[in-house]
């Protein structure tokens, strides 16, 4: 039998607490739900230990402080002549569901992120506040100073509260002024090119102009700053950007304060400490000069370039420490150049790892360097970069491993990625319509690097079957050796065009990864049927089958960055193909060709690109030409605004034949639209004529065109969408055409 006698044996305690100490027998909680009784054990006191009000009292104020429990009491009683000590705790209802209304320019998983209060966390009210000053601060972060942040809650059966909160955004406040105060040398106008922050303009809803990014703005200070360091003002000072709000917080002013100083020139440039670099080789490889305006951007590339001038002959360790001396009274500045070759480095071992199906010797053939030279830092980049550009790796990682004061290692471990692929396509170009693609394909076959591929494209207007084996290395050479087999139909506009046989392919390297020479050997059995009677008598007098056996070398030259979207470098290639005469066949004749491709990067990320052509076809006996392998212009891929064949000689009925002789010129500019989504738009002039038998080049005008377009790098493969306008439009003809396709390459 419980007796409850509280008061009376706390008086009894206190009266024989001289002679003696009581216990605690047993400690007890109740009221708790959701909190184990272990966490409350964790603060309470002990069973076994002495009767202490101060301890007692002491484990009450730690269980407040965890701040789970709404109330907490303790109650002391003898059950069964024992002494029992209850903790009686009332919990606090923990948090079920936090819901986020109202927001639409901040994501709500990213205002979760800054809540100092969770889902299953005991409602704290002191935290709902810190949260709410947090979600405040994240839209100011955004310019949304008049945000209104309020919450609400919603009890539920279980001792439990959903938490909502709801957020009235209020008007993003934008840049509507950039003030610039000091600037003498430059004005407003250059100064607002060079920072990325700009002002809110009148297409600010579809450019996002006017919106303050915090972060960005601090770089744009940095660019000022770079701007005037790169034209000789080396004690330019640039505030830290004052940010104003108008009364209502949706206008910013950000003002840039700026002193200038005087402009300096580089007065001498020495060397100290060179040995095996002259002065007059290391002057060859500065950007910065003696009489030149200063440039920081030009010294740091400066230091660079001269450690490359050790690292390239085998001082791995080299190290620029550059001094500088300012004279302020005369504005220049003196720099020397103190050079610490250090030692002599040698390639001790490669080490090739990771590469669970690549052939080691796949992967060694790539380095420029080999074990035992000299270090280059030149060729190890360039190894790296070979290596990258097989296309069978995911991750290539080289480090170099000092194994001695003298000796390096080259550790590359790689990360092998598929290399097989099988692929089901569709695409629609303009010229083929709707085509379908089946493709099985193997990059890297045994791992030994031969590539094999077998494609079939198929549209109303084109079969094509193709197998092609090629090997990049013959016999571990940089000699490159491939055939393909093929049976190709083609419907053209007069006339229907099948084409079966096989080739064999060479090439080798004159100059390494720029210059190569390419040879072709190649038999086809070529029919042409179903001709179009308004064709051609030309075409029409060629119906049958016939035989071409021809020998093309070739010459191409790359300096590209890219393959397949180059911001700079230029591609070119000249042909010869040789058909008939010692080789047999039916058809004898030559063919010249001559292209080229300039790339170069113009301002901010516009690239532009000119592009030329010419070509050159002679029966070498009195047979007509092959009708297919005459010149025709005009669609995508040549003049557009011009429907493929457009441009092309007439015969004395008026249709359209092919000629003998064309020149091509092209010229665009790209720009990206949005990076992320690979979206770039284009604009162009396009020019090109083709000529008969007996008619110079150029003896007539060139037919143009002028547009613009799009060109996105889709998941399901490169698309195009191209206007050209007819700049000389003829009686008759259309002014204008689109021209589309995806799936095809660029």
């Amino acid at each position: 039998m419980v007796k409850r006698i509280f008061f009376i044996f706390l008086f009894f305690i206190f009266a024989i607490s001289t002679f003696a100490t009581v216990k605690i027998d047993e400690v007890k909680v109740k009221g708790n739900h959701r909190i184990p009784v272990e966490t409350i054990f964790n603060y309470a006191v002990k069973s076994g230990e002495p009767f202490d009000l101060k301890k007692i009292d002491e484990s009450v104020k730690k269980l407040y402080k965890t701040g789970l429990f709404l109330d907490v009491k303790v109650d002391l009683s003898i059950e069964d002549e024992k002494v029992v000590l209850t903790y009686i705790v009332k919990e606090k209802p923990f948090i079920n569901k936090i819901y986020i209304e109202g927001n639409d320019e901040i994501k709500e998983d990213t205002l979760k992120e800054v809540l100092l209060i969770h889902e299953g966390d005991p409602f704290d009210k002191a935290k709902i506040e810190q949260s709410i000053a947090e979600i405040r601060k994240k839209y100011e972060d955004e310019n949304f100073y008049n945000a209104k942040i309020t919450y609400d809650i919603e009890e539920r059966k279980d001792n439990s509260v959903d938490l909502i909160f709801t957020i009235d955004e209020g008007k993003e406040a934008k840049v509507v002024k950039i003030n610039f105060y000091g600037n003498n040398v430059y004005k407003d106008k250059e100064l607002k090119k060079i920072v990325e922050t700009d002002e809110k303009g009148f297409w600010s809803w579809l450019t996002g102009s006017g919106k303050l990014k915090r972060d960005e703005l601090a770089l744009d200070r940095e660019r000022i700053r770079a701007k005037y360091l790169n034209n000789g003002y080396m004690r330019v000072k640039v505030a830290e950007p004052e940010v104003k709000l108008n009364e209502d917080k949706t206008k910013i002013t950000i003002t840039f304060r700026i002193e200038e100083g005087k402009q300096y020139k580089v007065r001498k440039i020495r060397f100290k400490g060179n040995v095996h670099r002259s002065d007059k080789e290391l002057r060859k490889r500065l950007s910065l000069k003696e009489g030149d305006i200063f440039s920081s951007e030009k010294f740091r590339k400066d230091i660079d370039s001269l450690t490359d001038a050790f690292t390239e002959i085998g001082y791995a360790f080299a190290n620029i420490d550059p001094d500088t001396s300012i004279n302020d009274e005369k504005q220049y500045v003196d720099i020397v150049y103190n050079v610490e070759e250090n030692v002599l480095v040698h390639i001790n071992e490669i080490i090739i790892g990771g590469n669970t199906k690549t052939r080691d010797r796949v992967i060694r053939r790539e380095f420029d360097i080999h074990e035992g030279e000299i270090y280059n830092s030149k060729k190890i980049k360039a190894s790296k970069r070979h290596i990258e550009n097989t296309g069978y790796f995911e991750e290539v990682n080289l480090v170099e491993d000092p194994v001695d004061k003298d000796k390096i290692d080259l550790k590359l471990d790689v990360k092998e990625k598929p290399t097989g692929m099988f692929s089901l396509g569709a695409g629609y170009s303009t010229l083929d319509g709707f085509v379908g693609t089946i493709q099985l394909s193997q990059n890297n076959l045994f791992g030994l690097g031969y590539k094999l591929s077998l494609k079939s494209e198929f549209s109303s207007k084109r079969t094509d079957y193709t197998l092609s084996f090629t090997n990049p290395w013959l016999f571990d050479r940089p000699i490159t050796f491939g055939f393909d087999l093929y049976n190709l139909k083609r419907s053209y506009y007069e006339y229907t065009k099948k084409s079966k046989g096989g080739a064999l392919r060479l090439g080798h390297a004159i100059i390494k990864r720029k210059l190569y020479a390419y040879y072709r050997f190649a038999y086809d059995k070529i029919k042409i049927y179903n001709i179009d009677d308004t064709a051609s008598d030309y075409i029409k007098d060629q119906e049958g089958e016939t035989t071409t056996i021809s020998f093309t070398p070739s010459l191409v030259w790359s300096t590209l960055d890219s393959p397949i979207d180059p911001s700079r470098g230029n591609r070119s290639k000249i042909f010869v193909k040789y058909a008939g005469g010692i080789l047999g066949g039916d058809n004898d004749f030559v063919k010249l060709g001559l292209e080229s491709s300039q790339y170069f990067p113009l301002f901010w990320k516009f690239v532009g690109m000119l592009h030329g052509e010419i070509g050159y076809l002679k029966s070498l006996d009195d047979d007509p030409l092959p009708v297919d392998e005459r010149y025709r212009l005009g669609g995508m891929y040549s003049v557009r605004g011009f429907k493929y064949g457009d441009i092309s000689p007439k015969d004395e009925t008026g249709y359209d034949y092919g000629g003998d002789k064309y020149v091509l010129f092209n010229a665009e500019v790209t720009f990206p639209i949005s990076e992320s989504a690979k979206l770039k738009g284009v604009v162009f002039f396009d020019a090109g004529q083709v000529y008969d038998n007996g008619e110079d080049y150029f003896s007539y005008d060139l037919r143009k065109s002028a547009g613009f377009g799009f060109r996105w790098f889709s998941p399901i493969g490169p698309l195009r969408l191209e206007y050209g306008k007819k700049l000389d439009r003829k009686s008759g003809e259309s002014p204008d055409r689109w021209d589309f396709s995806i799936g095809g390459m660029f």
